[in-house]
């Protein structure tokens, strides 16, 4: 194992070149990135590849920061547990098994956790106001010249709510189904399908 391994990376060691859309949401496409990728760049910190490890920061940090967001509802403390997660990440990466799951929902997972690690240590910040946005007003915060915001607005209204309250504001499937209404199944589904659609439009 790399001598690299011996030292946690600390916060000067993420990058720093977080898109518009980061800057502005604290999500990137990197979003769009398939699990096998994923998984792949898990595979390689785990061997002490800190460059892999960077570009999973650059890919997923976004992502994770939405999941923070929303349950901590301060980017500060949002912003410290996604660094506290990529630690747990670079610690525990060779623990993560294919099989067992995705790659994307392991990530998750130490996500949530760290955020809550947060919350419970300053029970205030439950009692603070937690409304969801509508997609309208997600969008609105994004500059008009903005690719991400043009093809946004090309999909249907439905699917559009759907994939900024999924990936913008953090929403996992099963509260976006509680939300709406629609079966889990539905849900992907029209998550899927609106993804292919702004991956094609953004490649446009």
């Amino acid at each position: 194992m790399p001598s690299s391994r011996q030292v946690s990376p600390t916060a000067r060691d993420f990058s720093r070149g977080h898109s518009v859309l980061h800057e502005t949401f604290g999500v990137e496409t990197g979003l769009l990135l398939d699990d096998e990728k994923l998984a792949g760049l898990i595979t390689r910190t785990a061997e002490g590849d800190r460059e892999a490890f960077r570009s999973l920061y650059d890919q997923t940090s976004g992502w994770m920061l939405a999941i923070s967001m929303k349950i901590l509802r301060r980017r500060d403390l949002a912003e410290e547990a996604i660094q506290d997660a990529f630690v747990s990440i670079w610690k525990q990466a060779e623990r993560y098994d294919r099989t067992s799951g995705s790659p994307r929902g392991w990530m998750a997972t130490i996500t949530r956790r760290r955020a809550i690690d947060r919350l419970r240590a300053s029970p205030w910040l439950a009692r603070e106001n937690s409304e969801i946005p509508d997609a309208a007003g997600i969008i609105a915060r994004l500059p008009e010249r903005l690719a991400l915001r043009q093809c946004l607005e090309r999909l249907d209204a439905r699917t559009r709510h759907s994939i900024c309250l999924a990936y913008l504001y953090g929403l996992s499937h099963s509260e976006l189904s509680e939300k709406t209404g629609l079966p889990l199944g539905t849900i992907k589904s029209r998550l899927r399908r609106g993804l292919m659609s702004l991956k094609e439009c953004l490649e446009e």
